[in-house]
């Protein structure tokens, strides 16, 4: 099954060992209920750019990764 861009991009922002499994804090931090962030990471939804540049700001990752 391959990665969806964000999924590989959260992937590479975290150490090696460790996988990401959010929180209600990380819900709360990017503004994406668990339902929704679920899907967008199945790649079943497209995530908004104001939600792109959440996930971005948590992970420190450059929102152009993102677009």
């Amino acid at each position: 099954m391959a990665l969806t861009p964000i999924k590989e991009l959260i992937n590479d922002a975290l150490p090696a060992n460790l996988q990401f499994k959010p929180t209600r804090e990380f819900y709360k931090s990017v503004g994406i209920n668990k339902h929704r962030f679920s899907k967008i990471l199945k790649g079943d939804l497209e995530p908004q750019r104001n939600e792109l540049q959440a996930i971005a700001c948590h992970f420190n990752i450059p929102v152009s990764k993102l677009l």
